[in-house]
């Protein structure tokens, strides 16, 4: 795969990515988050396991090492992700948690022992002026702090999985990884969905069809063919390319989900999608 097709592959599945947003916050009205996560998860593994079986038999030690280390990552991910978006709506949610495309060279930056360039403070700066002017836009007080904090803790770990993909799918089969990444993830929220208020399933058409949706476009598509993508490019390039997920969650939560735009709200996206642009087009120059 050259590095145009995978930019193109990875964009779709950020875009499929965003629209999680939006089927978890109607499944979140019925259903516990950590049921959803489990759900979610399982059957993402076994539709892949019954399309992919051979890539699980000849499965190789870097790429169950690689596919263990993420899914536990990406599970403490999702877990703050799921609980803030109970409290938050959910593009604001997306455009927090794409705060990681800023984090990453800061991290880099950090791992290198390298001073970030100053254009990557600038974006990080105006990011987190947009949170400020987001915050002041939803109605509990209380529960927003609660909800911008876990989304921003998100937003961290989310950075140190983009990092962290691109290291193991270097010398490994990344589609493989995303699939032990998943079974990972579902085995792991059904142990955490029993302490955090029980396990169901859904029921009725009107929450299987948001959770097959999650199953077959968010996480078969969208989680298992990252690594995939990744494998062909840099760290930093990938963050880039997460701007399609606020922008899908953003739309979608607006056009379907009925949330409002504020004048504040509209300063708070303006500035985080300043931020993710401005250092979308310095990651090209570079």
């Amino acid at each position: 795969m050259d590095k145009n097709l995978a930019r193109i592959l990875l964009l779709f599945v950020f875009m499929a990515r965003g629209c999680s947003f939006l089927f978890s916050k109607i499944l979140l009205q019925t259903i516990s988050p950590m049921s959803i996560l489990a759900v979610r998860f399982l059957l993402s593994f076994l539709v892949l396991v019954l399309i992919f079986p051979q890539r699980l038999l000849h499965c190789s030690r870097e790429s169950f090492r690689g596919g263990v280390v993420l899914g536990l990552l990406y599970t403490v991910l999702m877990t703050f992700e799921m609980f803030g978006l109970r409290l938050i709506d959910s593009g604001v949610s997306a455009l927090i948690e794409n705060m990681a495309i800023v984090l990453v060279p800061l991290f880099i930056a950090a791992l290198t022992r390298t001073p970030p360039r100053k254009k990557t403070m600038l974006c990080a700066l105006l990011a987190v002026i947009g949170v400020g002017f987001l915050s002041f836009t939803q109605n509990n007080s209380q529960n927003v702090a609660l909800g911008i904090t876990l989304i921003l803790l998100a937003a961290v770990t989310y950075a140190v999985c983009i990092i962290l993909t691109e290291k193991v799918s270097r010398n490994a089969d990344p589609l493989t990884i995303g699939m032990i990444q998943l079974g990972v993830m579902g085995i792991a929220s059904f142990a955490a969905a029993l302490p955090f208020g029980g396990f169901s399933l859904p029921r009725g058409v009107s929450e299987w069809i948001p959770m097959l949706l999650l199953v077959g476009l968010c996480s078969c598509f969208g989680y298992a063919f990252q690594p995939l993508g990744q494998k062909y490019l840099p760290a930093e390039e990938a963050a880039v390319l997460t701007v399609a997920n606020p922008f899908t969650a953003s739309i979608l939560g607006i056009a379907a989900a009925g949330e409002s735009m504020s004048v504040l709200k509209l300063i708070g996206y303006a500035l985080i999608l300043t931020a993710l642009l401005l250092y979308h087009r310095n990651g090209r120059r570079a």
